[in-house]
């Protein structure tokens, strides 16, 4: 298992995908509307939700999209000091 899917599985803190999930739901976005405003195709869109993408740059461009970029770099950076040894 790499550290990737051990920070999208943690259970302390809500994966990336969620947290997009959430952001995008919360402003009445649909997937085609996040899509277009990103630049990504909504298969794309749905792979980042569900946590089977996790390519920094999709990331990046969707949280920004959806105001929550500071909110998924904290939550990371948090996540990760937690799991040091």
């Amino acid at each position: 298992m790499n550290m990737a899917s051990k920070i999208a599985k943690s259970p302390v803190f809500p994966s990336i995908g969620a947290l997009l999930a959430e952001a995008r739901q919360a402003r009445g976005y649909s997937l085609g509307d996040v899509a277009e405003t990103t630049g990504l195709t909504v298969a794309e869109v749905t792979a980042l939700e569900r946590d089977e993408d996790f390519d920094a740059s999709r990331i990046r461009r969707t949280a920004a999209a959806l105001g929550v970029l500071d909110k998924i770099l904290n939550t990371r950076r948090a996540e990760v000091v937690t799991q040091l040894p």
